[in-house]
């Protein structure tokens, strides 16, 4: 009789135990959940003014690239979440610059240089994530945010015009290469920063799994080259070059 009740006390305690550590699950994932996402981009780079120390600066093309990351998310409400977490974002755009044809060009600088940037960041956002509509299933949501992002690779096409002139062909010289390694010759900064809006939906699969699409817009905050910090006799001017981004991303909420 005594082990009878023993072993009923001790059922009773490993139920209510397994119940509450459920039910403490079940708080901890409706509060704090994680996502995986993934993407494509369609980047460009704009100059913040047309003319930088004597040389015309103009966006002549775009780069599609690519992104994918984990987002890890707070829910402060039904309505508010904070969201950050850490991505891989492939970026680029075209750059042309050129000096008018009466100008000379300074000491170790080009006549002018017509890049064209593909560059990887390892990126960390930081945001707030606002749900508008609710219907059943589905949210529609508002999305805003500030991100981080490191250097990691900077490749790219180039067309260089130095200032040595060819009396065979009367014109300048010019190297081209295409896929190469731009430190050097069109070098990106290490570090830069951007804001983001969007918009998004979410479709509930079971309570706690989901489904999402995001469309964002990213426009960035500082200048993302330093040609002028390029090799001697490689370097130019392109002024204040501003990264812009929109991003359709595609995932799932663990």
């Amino acid at each position: 009789m005594k082990k009878h009740m023993i072993l009923a006390v001790c059922s009773l305690f490993i139920l209510n135990t397994s119940l509450r550590a459920q039910t403490t699950t079940e708080e901890i994932f409706k509060k704090y959940r994680f996502g995986l996402y993934i993407g494509p981009t369609f980047n460009s780079m704009r100059p913040t003014a047309s003319t930088a120390d004597k040389y015309t600066v103009e966006k002549t093309g775009g780069h599609v690239g690519f992104s994918f990351g984990l987002n890890g998310e707070l829910n402060i409400n039904d309505r508010y979440t904070v969201f950050s977490g850490i991505g891989m974002d492939w970026r680029g755009g075209k750059i042309d610059v050129q000096l008018p044809a009466a100008t000379p060009a300074a000491d170790n600088y080009l006549r002018g240089a017509d890049v064209k940037y593909k560059l990887q960041y390892l990126t960390v956002p930081i945001g707030l994530k606002m749900t508008a509509v609710e219907m059943d299933k589905l949210k529609i949501q508002a999305l805003t945010s500030f991100d981080a992002g490191l250097l990691l690779s900077q490749k790219g096409n180039y067309t260089l015009t130095s200032s040595v002139y060819d009396t065979v062909t009367n014109k300048y010289v010019t190297i081209s290469k295409e896929n190469e390694k731009l430190k050097g010759e069109a070098t990106a900064v290490p570090f830069t920063l951007g804001w983001s809006i969007g918009v998004g939906a979410e479709y509930d699969l079971n309570g706690k799994n989901a489904v999402f699409v995001n469309v964002l817009y990213r426009n960035g905050f500082v200048d993302v080259t330093s040609p002028k910090s390029n090799d001697k006799g490689l370097r130019f001017s392109d002024g204040n070059i501003r990264s812009n981004t929109f991003a359709l991303r595609i995932g799932y909420y663990f």
